[in-house]
């Protein structure tokens, strides 16, 4: 059997719990990027009357998204987000102010989908949380 490899990136650092879990994915490079704020592009990225979903995939950083999501999020129907169970990295939101967070935006958890989990115990670490506006579900 060959040794599990992936590419993975974060703009915060993992824990050590993190690194416990996932040897493969640990600090190889940094790099410099560019962030944009959602509130800030969705303009150009998002048909007007459109009723889109936001999935994020963004290793510990969602609560920084959402905060630069601003106006955006008001015509969103969904969003989807990894939510840690515990924390992985460093500054990361953890579940519960996650769903905090996006009920008092106005969403709805209506679903899991469990995720990432230690190889060493079969623990959860991540679970991918599925919320909507219940309100616009059917409009």
């Amino acid at each position: 059997m060959s040794p599990v490899t992936a590419t993975c990136s974060s703009l915060l650092p993992m824990l050590p719990r993190h690194e416990a879990a996932a040897p493969y994915a640990n600090y190889v490079d940094a790099e410099l990027v560019l962030v944009k704020r959602l509130d800030d592009v969705a303009r150009e990225l998002i048909p007007e009357n459109s009723r889109p979903f936001l999935k994020m995939d963004t290793q510990g950083f969602e609560r920084q998204v959402l905060s630069g999501a601003g106006s955006a999020l008001d015509g969103l129907l969904g969003v989807q987000l990894e939510m840690s169970l515990v924390p992985l990295y460093e500054n990361g939101m953890l579940y519960q102010e996650a769903v905090a967070l996006l009920t008092g935006l106005g969403f709805t958890l209506t679903d899991v989908i469990p995720g990432f989990r230690d190889p060493n115990n079969r623990q959860l670490l991540q679970m991918d949380g599925i919320f909507f506006r219940l309100g616009l579900a059917h409009e």
